[in-house]
């Protein structure tokens, strides 16, 4: 098939280099034959961020401009993306559809931040979303959604041959309640070494640090002086710090910039746990309802061989078994019980490891996974 694929490389802008999404929603095309014409979304993602509405038109002029150029020079099969609201103007997805091209966007975090697509998915043919149970928001507002779950590329998310020096590691932002639980293993007297934007403390440089101040002084004076709704969430939000600032300060040797994408590869195979977590905060509120969801990592980690152990959902099972294939916890006791237990027993941990690793590798590549995607959707036969 000859496909447009719009996407933006990295999955955050905390990570140098970051490559993320190129590696699992681009490369992954390329392996199973298919001709891509990659168009990179940052533009789109910048007019989304600052409302810049001259360049979402010319964003939006550039991705009709390629499909039609596509379908002169022989046809295009499916214009695939991963856009938000705001990327893009609605007419030009609109556009596309009547131009005779199937049009799928992808999502993510759709548990907890689904306000980002609710406005555009309805302009697409196919929502593909990662979450099983967003499907009834996508139907809700009038979108067709089709399971699309995360997944790995295999080319590169594998072991690496290194030595295992960490107890336990995590690769990630600070956020929810990664603290809480990353502080419960160093008080516990696990060597847990934690990589990522947030979390380092020593040598961050004068901009982050004025950064955290001006973060606090305006909490502050939202729970003076705001709104009742206002107040409570700055309160939690200055309680999740507290608790989060205490860990880092505490532990601040254990704490690290973010890696590169090939350094968290490795480190998957330097550590005896890899950890993992899936809370979340509706609509990034502290104050509001923790809720979970699978994240990329779940993915990744057991691609690379490592012994990953993550909270408990049910969600999880339908793509390993737990506690065979990957460990799950469901308290903060069993996180830090298991933790030990398998940085202390390498049989048992190895057996789950290639256990792990065999899972992924015969059922969640991204190349699986569009595969299963296309004949969803019913292009590509």
């Amino acid at each position: 098939m000859r496909i447009v694929d719009v996407i933006a490389a990295a999955s955050t802008g905390g990570v140098a280099d970051n490559r993320v999404w190129l590696r699992n929603l681009y490369e992954p095309l390329l392996d199973l034959g298919h001709e891509v014409v990659l168009i990179p979304a940052d533009d789109g993602h910048i007019a989304a961020a600052t409302d810049d509405a001259e360049l979402r038109a010319r964003f939006s002029e550039r991705l009709v401009r390629a499909v039609r150029e596509g379908i002169s020079s022989g046809g295009v099969d499916l214009f695939f993306s991963y856009l938000t609201d705001g990327a893009v103007e609605p007419a030009a997805i609109d556009e596309i559809g009547a131009l005779g091209v199937p049009t799928c966007n992808f999502s993510c975090n759709n548990t907890h931040q689904f306000d980002l697509v609710n406005g555009i998915s309805p302009h697409f043919c196919y929502s593909a979303h990662s979450e099983k149970d967003a499907a009834e928001k996508f139907s809700a507002v009038g979108a067709n959604p089709v399971w699309f779950p995360m997944a790995a590329n295999p080319k590169f998310y594998h072991p690496v041959d290194t030595p295992r020096t960490i107890d336990a590691c995590f690769v990630g932002q600070r956020y929810a309640m990664r603290p809480h639980y990353v502080g419960a293993l160093l008080d516990d007297g696990l060597n847990v070494q934690v990589f990522g934007p947030g979390w380092r403390l020593s040598g961050e440089g004068p901009v982050p640090a004025l950064k955290r101040r001006l973060r606090r002084l305006a909490m502050w004076e939202r729970a003076l002086v705001g709104r009742p709704n206002d107040r409570e969430r700055a309160l939690a939000e200055r309680r999740w710090l507290e608790e989060a600032e205490r860990v880092r300060l505490r532990y601040d040797s254990n704490m690290h910039a973010p890696v590169t994408d090939e350094e968290m590869v490795r480190l998957y195979s330097a550590s005896s746990v890899s950890l993992g977590f899936l809370e979340v905060f509706d609509a990034h509120d502290p104050s509001a309802e923790v809720k979970q969801h699978l994240h990329l990592r779940d993915f990744e980690a057991p691609m690379c061989g490592a012994l990953y152990l993550t909270g408990y959902m049910s969600e999880l099972e339908e793509f390993f078994e737990p506690d065979r294939e990957v460990a799950t916890y469901s308290s903060e006791e069993e996180l830090v019980d298991k933790a030990r237990f398998y940085v202390k027993n390498e049989t048992v941990a190895q057996a789950m490891r290639v256990a792990g690793l065999a899972r992924a590798r015969a059922c969640h590549t991204y190349q699986r996974r569009f595969q299963d995607l296309f004949r969803a959707i019913g292009v590509g036969a």
